[in-house]
């Protein structure tokens, strides 16, 4: 879940008093909360306001907004209000109104954002590719629930060891979301948890694949690339939270808690019910994605 932004209004009567935070102004007169491409848009009212979540990136965000304070108000939705706002898009969340005109108000709204897809159907049929070439065989680490970080919510994730420098290819059909190639070193140290070069890849079913501790400057492609199944798409490294160099590799979608929730996904192997990778296990890279027809 990214940072969470406040901002406070106290209102007195009709009148509205702004409690100074990290707050700009639009040159439509709006006020704006902004992290990294995510926006919370203000529109002024005599007895209220309207807000509105713009997003700027790439890859669709799920927004949490509510009101920790909230006296003497009424809000046209109930909150906290969870809503996914698509890339490129503005979309209006909810408006407030001062419930009794004659007397003081006070209010204070906060708000969360997280790439991905609230409550994404993963399509189950599917059938994906082992994300390496057909002609390189490579050993699973970690499998799911392996000890060291495949636990909770991540539980159903995969650690695939090969040499730095390999060629990853897209497990499933999909466009590219998130490209973060910057970092350069790799450890099993706390400070490098969310130091991981990555490729995020949006599926059609809204479900999202992370490619992670790629070799620094080593994505193949940027966001906003279709890719298929078999394509290249980065090179794998060490970086990041990391004990050994391998291909971390998970498919998940956003929960309530607006955190990432991996999906139990299986793998194309020729057969209708495919197979999940085990620890210790030796693949072979390649084969099709496929969708099992039922």
């Amino acid at each position: 879940m990214r940072a969470i932004s406040l901002q406070i209004l106290l209102g007195i009567g009709l009148a509205l008093a702004v409690v100074v935070l990290p707050v700009a102004t639009a040159e439509s007169g709006q006020e704006q909360n902004c992290d990294d491409g995510l926006c919370i848009e203000v529109e002024r009212l005599d007895d209220g306001a309207s807000f509105f979540a713009t997003n700027q990136l790439d890859a669709p965000a799920t927004v949490e907004f509510g009101f920790p304070t909230f006296e003497n108000m009424k809000s046209s939705k109930r909150f906290p209000l969870r809503t996914v706002v698509q890339p490129h898009s503005r979309q209006p969340l909810l408006a407030i109104r001062s419930a009794k005109p004659s007397r003081a108000t006070r209010w204070r709204w906060r708000w969360s954002w997280t790439t991905g897809v609230l409550h994404a159907e993963h399509d189950d049929r599917v059938r994906y590719l082992i994300p390496w070439s057909s002609s390189q065989r490579f050993k699973v680490g970690q499998a799911v629930g392996g000890t060291f970080t495949h636990s909770g919510k991540a539980r159903f994730a995969f650690d695939f060891r090969m040499p730095i420098g390999t060629t990853v290819r897209a497990a499933r059909d999909g466009t590219v979301v998130r490209v973060v190639e910057h970092f350069g070193v790799g450890g099993a140290e706390e400070r490098l948890k969310k130091r991981a070069n990555a490729i995020f890849i949006l599926h059609p079913d809204g479900t999202i694949a992370r490619y992670l501790h790629l070799q620094q400057e080593g994505a193949l492609v940027r966001t906003g690339d279709p890719v298929h199944a078999g394509d290249p798409i980065g090179l794998s490294g060490n970086t990041g939270y990391s004990q050994k160099p391998h291909l971390h590799f998970d498919v998940f979608s956003i929960d309530d808690e607006l955190e990432r929730r991996t999906i139990d996904v299986r793998f194309a192997n020729g057969t209708s019910p495919g197979f999940v990778p085990r620890s210790g296990q030796s693949l072979y890279g390649g084969g099709h994605e496929t969708i099992v027809q039922r």
